[in-house]
């Protein structure tokens, strides 16, 4: 038996600096939903608790289901790496 860690939609911040090009599709929508409900929603303390959290139960697998990030800039995926 294995211990497994499921993480779901983490939409990891904060959001790097956004060209208008980068919001030449659906991520406008995105943008529109981190600036008026989820950006004010989300605290670095959030992401720190998990990690520990994660540390201390020693999962042997982790599975990420779901938003990783927020808009799916090649920045934010750096960030979250």
């Amino acid at each position: 038996m294995f211990r497994l860690a499921h993480l779901s939609d983490l939409h990891i911040s904060p959001l790097p600096r956004i060209r208008r090009l980068d919001l030449m599709s659906k991520r406008v929508l995105g943008y529109a939903n981190w600036t008026r409900n989820r950006g004010k929603r989300t605290a670095d303390w959030v992401l720190a608790s998990l990690l520990a959290d994660l540390d201390r139960k020693a999962p042997d697998h982790v599975a990420v289901t779901g938003d990783l990030v927020n808009l799916a800039l090649a920045e934010e995926f750096d960030t979250a790496g």
